[in-house]
């Protein structure tokens, strides 16, 4: 493929930029839902604590340096990496921010789309995500700025009265006399692999306009229209890396508790499901009609599972009217750390393709994977005779959300600013 991400307009990398953070959640929710089919609602908790407590503080550091607001220390700089994490996706979680001082702040959400997805299986189901996840996890987050930071709610789920609005409000303060807190042996595991400390650069904006950093105050909600060309650029590559770096996480802990076929399986269940409706999402979003191989290798060249390019490599090449050829080249996402090589593309290399069928088919329900001659190599058909068969189960789970049904909203006029 020869297209990148730099080829895009501004306007183009704003959508994208959220299409990357619903993919984040996609991954959750089927990943999270392989986990409790396979080893029950109690193996949840303890390996979703541990994924987020992984990788939410590598990656808000990651994110701090590349937006150019990296070694603050106060409130400012939590609420700034917060609007650029993927797991408060731009309008999934209608999130909004408030700063009082550098020692205080608040942050609410008027609305909160896996809450909606929770509520109906209970009050108990509402507790562990709203109370027993987030607490650790949220302090995970806000001492990747300062040890001494600290989130507390003013009131979360389960809502009293019902339709409570809005749905939760935090408070996020610098406790000077606090104990700092220390980083999470996990978090310090998962710092060693390579997709931790993967180096992107940043080029040069192809059009004006936009903020090139984020340095300046902190906006109630940050849109992704307000910021540069170069700066969207990075920032796609940012939550991409967010996602693999939580895929990982997922898999590192499943893999710690149940071993490591156990976590493949979870990998490529998450991989099918997330994978093949992110194609069906960016084929819509390239306005593409029907399916076809230059459907496939449009919406290849800007599937987050292939992103970022300075970690994954893939070489997608047309070969005929329906049949083109996939190889995945020597990359970083082949050579990890051993331990940590139990991303998606470890599932390639381990002659797993249910995922990577997934996404072709999530173009063209038509195309089908055929093995190449070279290792790490495929042949894609479209068999225009071939009959859809039933969407698998991780399909339909994610399909089956709130997150599936929700509609983004661009912010155009703040492209002139």
């Amino acid at each position: 493929m020869t297209q990148t991400l730099a080829d895009l307009s501004r306007a183009q990398l704003a959508q994208l930029a959220r299409e990357y953070m619903v993919a984040a959640q996609f991954n959750s929710r089927t990943g999270y839902a392989a986990l409790r089919m396979k080893h029950g609602d109690e193996a949840y908790k303890p390996i979703a604590i541990d994924n987020w407590l992984a990788v939410s503080p590598i990656y808000t550091q990651r994110m701090q340096h590349a937006m150019g607001f990296a070694g603050g220390t106060g409130v400012s700089t939590i609420f700034k990496g917060l609007q650029l994490d993927c797991g408060l996706t731009h309008q999934y979680f209608d999130c909004h921010f408030e700063v009082f001082s550098e020692d205080k702040g608040r942050f609410w959400l008027a609305s909160c789309g896996p809450l909606l997805e929770t509520e109906p299986r209970g009050e108990a189901a509402v507790k562990v995500m709203c109370h027993d996840i987030e607490d650790p996890t949220f302090d995970g987050t806000a001492i990747a700025t300062n040890p001494r930071a600290r989130m507390r709610p003013v009131h979360r789920p389960p809502r009293v009265p019902v339709d409570r609005s809005p749905h939760c409000e935090w408070n996020v303060f610098i406790d000077h006399e606090a104990e700092p807190l220390q980083e999470p042996a996990i978090t310090q595991l998962m710092r060693k692999s390579k997709l931790a400390s993967l180096a992107i650069a940043r080029g040069a904006s192809r059009e004006p306009g936009g903020l090139e950093f984020y340095t300046g105050p902190v906006f109630e909600q940050l849109h992704f229209e307000q910021l540069s060309h170069a700066a969207l650029v990075v920032v796609c590559k940012e939550i991409a890396v967010q996602s693999h770096l939580l895929i990982l996480g997922l898999m590192v802990a499943a893999a710690q508790h149940y071993g490591e076929e156990a976590a493949l399986a979870i990998g490529e269940f998450q991989m099918t499901g997330s994978g093949w409706v992110m194609s069906h999402r960016l084929k819509n979003w390239l306005g593409i009609a029907g399916g076809g191989i230059d459907a496939i290798l449009r919406v290849l060249a800007v599937h987050p599972a292939f992103q970022p390019a300075e970690y994954h490599s893939i070489r997608v090449e047309k070969t005929g009217d329906n049949t083109a050829s996939i190889s995945i080249p020597a990359c970083l996402a082949l050579q990890e750390v051993k331990g940590f090589d139990l991303g998606w593309y470890s599932l390639l290399a381990r002659g797993k393709t249910a995922g990577l069928a997934a996404i072709l088919k999530g173009v063209d329900p038509c195309a089908q994977l055929q093995p190449g001659a070279a290792p790490l190599s495929w042949q894609v058909v479209i068999d225009e005779n071939a009959t859809a068969g039933d969407e698998p189960l991780a399909v339909q789970i994610a399909k089956g959300t709130v997150l599936y049904q929700t509609k983004l909203v661009d912010h155009i006029p703040l492209l002139q600013v």
